[in-house]
């Protein structure tokens, strides 16, 4: 090994094994020192935020330079919008479906139950109209980057036949794609420091709450894990080795580092420059991973939505309230409206699951019975819809034939 590619122990590890050990040491000091390990939460909290604002530029770039380099087609967009929306209508009828079958609001009688008195008292509910979910959604940076991207480059598009030759808005294209370069190689850089991220967040977890499960919310973490594990299995396997032919071990193997750092930080956004690169090595085309991974990425949240349904009926059910199949499908439109509404907000499970439970008139100070668990089914929540941006990129390149195309190549 030469003095240019040493690296110091346990960097020598790949990403996922580092990630994995710091879980299990920030489990093991979380567990032994308690509370007292809540203020190496702040690394985390640095790491995360310095990688989310660098995401900001990465997703404003991807989808310029995209589109610069016309690599976003109408039936690519038509595609995506398609595939999100047959994945969430999946993702809906697994959470109807397990909830309805396995009722596991039934291990948590809340009939008649003094809320206050079981930890709600403390809880204030974030605010829960459509007008603040859609003024939240407006303020996001994520959003205000997609949309500056998507205009800037329908004006390019437009303007790019007018411009004279030789002039400095020919070197448009060069530029936006040495930017991005550019927030790609700092996100590298930042990644490598993400296992300390995931140390610092899974010891503040393990200190707070321990590993306190009883039966009714043990029933519910079941339900909710169940049914997202159920997601993947068909719905994203379906994607890619039904419709696309990609083997899932690579599929897996690709996949691999995103997944567990999403799990560990539990943010799907921060783990944008890791699912990128994942779509390129199981040969998705750049057009449909920035497409699906950028542009889609307020669309692709089928493990906020899936969760929503089973929460909103596993709650409906601890208070003996009765809905009727109409009125599921009901609810089940207005978790479709109140994830589109906050994606990309921190916290959006929780501020969208307060706006659902206002809605259907169940009392939002249930919330924080749910919270205790929270930290185990947010992480897995991040990690579908990691997985999700992966399969409708997959599926984007299928729709546009480019999967047949390039497997014809090779």
């Amino acid at each position: 090994m030469t003095a240019g590619t040493w690296q110091p122990f346990p960097w020598r590890w790949p990403l996922y094994v580092q990630t994995l050990v710091a879980m299990a040491v920030g489990a093991a000091i979380g567990l032994w020192l308690g509370n007292q390990v809540a203020p190496v939460a702040a690394i985390a909290r640095w790491i995360v935020e310095v990688i989310k604002w660098l995401a900001v530029p990465l997703i404003f770039l991807a989808i310029f330079d995209a589109f610069v380099q016309q690599a976003f087609h109408a039936k690519g967009v038509a595609a995506l919008f398609g595939v999100a929306i047959g994945n969430g209508l999946c993702a809906i009828a697994i959470g109807l479906g397990i909830s309805n079958a396995l009722h596991p609001g039934r291990w948590m009688d809340l009939r008649g139950a003094d809320l206050a008195q079981m930890g709600a008292k403390s809880f204030r509910a974030p605010d829960a109209s459509a007008a603040q979910a859609l003024a939240l959604m407006a303020q996001s940076p994520m959003v205000l980057a997609i949309v500056l991207a998507v205009v800037l480059g329908l004006v390019w598009l437009a303007a790019r036949s007018g411009i004279p030759a030789g002039s400095a808005a020919q070197r448009v294209p060069d530029l936006a794609g040495r930017g991005l370069r550019l927030v790609t190689r700092a996100l590298e850089w930042m990644v490598r420091l993400t296992p300390l991220a995931v140390f610092a967040s899974v010891a503040k977890v393990f200190g707070e709450h321990g590993t306190r499960l009883v039966g009714g919310l043990l029933a519910y973490l079941l339900v909710c894990l169940g049914g997202m594990v159920l997601h993947v299995l068909v719905v994203y396997h379906g994607w890619v080795l039904g419709a696309a032919r990609i083997g899932l071990g690579r599929f897996w193997r690709a996949a691999r580092d995103p997944v567990v750092y999403a799990f560990g930080v539990n943010s799907s956004l921060a783990t944008l420059p890791m699912t990128l690169k994942a779509l390129d090595d199981i040969g998705v085309t750049p057009g449909a991973a920035r497409l699906s991974a950028c542009v889609g990425t307020n669309l692709n949240n089928d493990g906020i939505l899936l969760y929503e349904v089973v929460a909103v009926l596993f709650l409906a059910q601890a208070f003996g309230v009765e809905l009727s199949l109409p009125a599921q499908l009901l609810t089940a439109v207005i978790c479709v409206a109140a994830t589109v509404g906050v994606g990309g907000v921190p916290e959006a499970g929780i501020i969208s699951l307060a706006l659902v439970l206002g809605a259907v008139h169940l009392p939002v100070e249930a919330i924080p019975l749910l919270l205790s668990v929270d930290w185990l089914i947010a992480r897995c929540r991040s990690v579908v819809n990691v997985l999700g941006d992966m399969a409708v990129a997959v599926a984007i390149d299928v729709v546009r034939g480019e999967r047949r195309k390039s497997a014809a190549s090779s």
